[in-house]
């Protein structure tokens, strides 16, 4: 067990240790202030964490101090957030749907008089080796009561455990952009056993049912889901945002785009999604998925030459889109150099999509939905997940909802339909029959 097999300690609401004051890190601490939730937040750079703390601040009525309970024994600059208003106590043990199974856990009330347990949430650059050496640290700042977890979207979590002296502390909690707005998390436990020595150390399984409590705390569903290539949200996501930028290139405007993604039941653009993830994380990310799945789609050149081009997204207030110093989208135009960068990568696949405005927006939507609904199909084989966790991290992750209410995220299109796309666009990899 995480604390070297003593008696369990009282369960509680843990503390809150977020390190990484980035986009998505100030995201994730505005989410846990509008939740009642403390948090203290970390950034090696003081500059990068003072700015984000302004916009924090200005997002969530919380309040800022520097109170840091650890002194001189971690070295980065903390900011101590309180929220206005306090979560009440909570209790009860939770399963991967987000249900409560009691108001105690082993015959233990949870509340908020217990002795705290500290949750480290890391969300700092994705670089395999940087969150490797940041973890072999950052357990040192901590007792073995403690929690690690790491916001990656694109990195084995068992890889990032390799270095850890107790692995089992570690598990992926992965928070999707916008984090306020997306009722869902994935909780992805690793199952690391080191060559050398053959011992097995996978994430301890009271680590992953306290992520999963957190996830609860913070109104959002656990998904749980395999250590696994892009997990269960990203593996969805790359094919689907790969294939916007193909059809962008492709000379389909960014507009019907927009329009097509609203009316498959999506919350926003998918060139806008881009840009709140970052562009050199949905790259990674989907490179990531490319690597393992290959034959799932051919990478389209124009997000790779807007990370070259330094246009991050939201966090340079350029990518896809123009952004304002609140993050807001300036207009609905996109930006200069994603306009020139598509015209550079044109390409001649779709010329003959349909001029009528409405058809041409009903056959985009259908593209979304067959690229969406076949990789959830290949998720659901390889037993990444199934299919009520795809379906809820549809929902949940990408913020899926039909507005009608009448059907699926992956039901919605007919297998029939699906074929007959697959045949009329044979290059688009995302829409093939599944080998």
């Amino acid at each position: 067990m995480i604390n070297g097999g003593e008696p369990k300690p009282t369960h509680s609401p843990p503390q809150i240790l977020l390190v990484g004051a980035g986009v998505v890190g100030r995201a994730i601490a505005v989410d846990h202030l509008k939740s009642g939730i403390e948090v203290w937040m970390a950034d090696q750079d003081e500059e990068i964490l003072r700015r984000s703390c302004d916009l924090v601040l200005r997002q969530s009525d919380g309040v800022a101090d520097s109170a840091s309970p650890w002194g001189a024994r971690i070295p980065l600059p903390i900011v101590h957030f309180s929220p206005a208003s306090p979560a009440p106590a909570i209790s009860g043990r939770s399963d991967a749907s987000g249900e409560n199974e009691a108001d105690s856990i082993d015959g233990v009330a949870i509340g908020r008089d217990s002795v705290p347990r500290w949750l480290l949430i890391e969300s700092i650059a994705e670089r395999l080796d940087i969150k490797q050496s940041f973890f072999a640290e950052a357990e040192g700042w901590f007792d073995r009561q403690a929690i690690l977890t790491t916001n990656t979207s694109t990195l084995p979590i068992a890889s990032i455990a390799a270095k850890l002296r107790f692995p089992e502390r570690l598990c992926g909690l992965h928070f999707f952009m916008p984090v306020d707005d997306r009722p869902a998390a994935e909780i992805i436990p690793h199952a690391f056993t080191n060559s050398n020595e053959g011992v097995s150390s996978p994430t301890d399984p009271d680590v992953v049912e306290a992520c999963c409590r957190h996830a609860i705390a913070l109104d959002k569903k656990p998904l749980r889901v395999r250590d696994a290539p892009g997990f269960v949200v990203n593996r969805l996501l790359a094919p689907y945002l790969n294939l916007a930028t193909d059809l962008l290139c492709g000379g389909i405007d960014a507009e019907s785009i927009r329009r097509a993604a609203i009316g498959y039941g999506m919350p926003i653009s998918p060139l806008e999604l881009v840009d709140l993830i970052g562009t050199r994380t949905a790259f990674d990310g989907g490179r990531i998925v490319w690597s393992a799945f290959p034959g799932r789609m051919d990478p389209s050149p124009l997000l790779p030459a807007l990370v070259k081009r330094k246009r991050a997204g939201v966090a340079s207030n350029e990518g896809f889109y123009a952004y304002d110093s609140e993050g807001n989208r300036v207009g609905n135009d996109l930006a200069p150099t994603a306009m020139e960068l598509a015209e550079k990568y044109r390409h001649d696949s779709f010329v003959n999509f349909p001029h009528c405005d409405e058809d041409r927006i009903n056959l985009l939507t259908e593209l979304f939905a067959a690229a969406i609904r076949l990789e959830a199909i290949a998720i659901e084989r390889d037993g990444v997940a199934d299919a009520e966790t795809i379906d809820a991290a549809i929902k949940g992750g990408l913020g899926w909802n039909a507005h009608d209410g009448s059907k699926g995220p992956v039901d919605g299109l007919s297998p029939e339909r699906v074929k007959e796309l697959a045949a009329q666009f044979p290059k688009l990899k995302s829409i093939q029959p599944l080998d």
